[in-house]
């Protein structure tokens, strides 16, 4: 009621405070109704009024920021409020104060955003963090058509390759090559497995025979197109990786987003053991086999199911550049390596006569002649040769 009397504890307290006659049943009334009493004694009638805050902003925003109310209920500054703030330069700098240390905590929490960031970066990233900012650098020097200044435009010969090629090692034996020779009239003698288990490209197919294309896959070569139009275009079942996984004892087609394959895999030695024991190469399913690996490839043909073998060649020191900037976003290593340092320091990483090596099965050592001259026979005799250049 208007006295403050009531069961309303917290009302009845106020009104008690403020000067009340104290009256009602709250828990608080002597010591309420004493207040009340001394206050209207002294003759007077206190002035000072508490608004309730019109919103939750108003409620909770910092002392600093309100308005200062006097003892006679305005917010004149020229007397003395109850806050002990009532001039304009006094709220002015606590506001002031009170922005610089907002604006001081956000920098901290950044600050240690940052190195959280950078500690998870280094310790548990694995290079991550440098290898994305390498390849960001790299997708930018893409998209500015940065890259096409290392391949030969309209024949002239850029200074890439032309860095490329004073870095490269020539034998003795290499200055008195002038052109191809006639490797016919040379004789040369090829791996006993080569011979017999990969038809000639001028022999004719005979009748009763399987003789399945082998698609020797040199990486960094337009692999990906020749397979996208074999799978897409001619929707061949092929003989490759996809078919890892797998453990059936019998050969088996299967399809993954559009691709068909049998289920054996071609990449691993392991994986041509177990083709080989699911006679692969002389049963007639895939439509083409595929992988990086030729001499373990020809073990699964024999001297009357030959292996039909083409592939697609690129220009050596444009596979090497191209394999230098794969590894440049892949390997933690060579991260932030210029092509000149790869091709120093890169050690096994660098282009090393891939194709040589793999048709003469010199993995390792010194190349000689004899090498060159059987790499050749391979391909001249054994091969369909495709040219990356001519891929769409």
């Amino acid at each position: 009621n208007g006295r403050g009397e009531g069961n309303n504890f917290f009302m009845g307290n106020i009104w008690n405070v403020f000067g009340g006659s104290g009256g009602g049943t709250n828990t608080l009334e002597g010591t309420n109704s004493n207040f009340g009493a001394y206050n209207n004694s002294m003759g007077r009638t206190p002035t000072f009024i508490a608004p309730p805050p019109t919103s939750f902003r108003v409620a909770t925003r910092h002392p600093s920021h309100h308005t200062p109310l006097n003892y006679d209920g305005s917010s004149n500054s020229s007397t003395f409020s109850l806050m002990g703030r009532g001039r304009p330069e006094t709220l002015a700098m606590a506001r002031k104060r009170q922005r610089r240390h907002d604006s001081f905590l956000r920098l901290i929490v950044a600050l240690l955003c940052l190195a959280l960031s950078f500690a998870f970066a280094l310790f548990y990233g694995e290079g991550k963090f440098g290898l994305s900012l390498t390849s960001f650098a790299y997708e930018r020097k893409i998209a500015a058509g940065g890259y096409d200044q290392l391949l030969d435009k309209g024949g002239k010969t850029n200074h890439y390759m032309n860095a490329a090629e004073e870095m490269v090692f020539y034998p003795d034996w290499w200055a008195g090559e002038k052109e191809i020779p006639d490797l016919a009239a040379k004789n040369v003698q090829l791996l006993p497995i080569v011979e017999s288990n990969v038809a000639d490209v001028e022999d004719e197919r005979k009748e009763g025979r399987v003789e399945t294309p082998f698609y020797w896959m040199v990486p960094r070569s337009g692999g990906n197109v020749v397979r996208t139009i074999m799978n897409q275009c001619l929707r061949f079942v092929e003989a490759s990786e996809l078919g890892a996984g797998s453990d059936e004892e019998v050969l088996l087609v299967e399809e993954d987003d559009g691709k068909r394959f049998v289920n054996v895999d071609t990449s691993t030695s392991s994986g041509l053991e177990r083709a080989k024991t699911l006679d692969l190469a002389t049963s007639g399913v895939p439509d083409v086999i595929i992988s990086t690996i030729f001499h373990d490839v020809l073990a699964l043909f024999n001297q009357e199911n030959r292996a039909r073998a083409f592939v697609v060649l690129r220009h050596p020191l444009e596979r090497a550049i191209s394999k230098y900037y794969s590894d440049l976003v892949t390997d933690p290593e060579v991260a932030g390596m210029t092509l000149t340092q790869y091709i120093r320091e890169g050690g096994a990483r660098v282009e090393n006569n891939y194709v040589t090596r793999f048709l003469t099965g010199q993995y390792g050592g010194a190349l000689g002649m004899h090498h060159l001259d059987m790499a050749r026979e391979v391909l001249r005799r054994k091969f369909v040769v495709g040219l990356a250049s001519d891929l769409p």
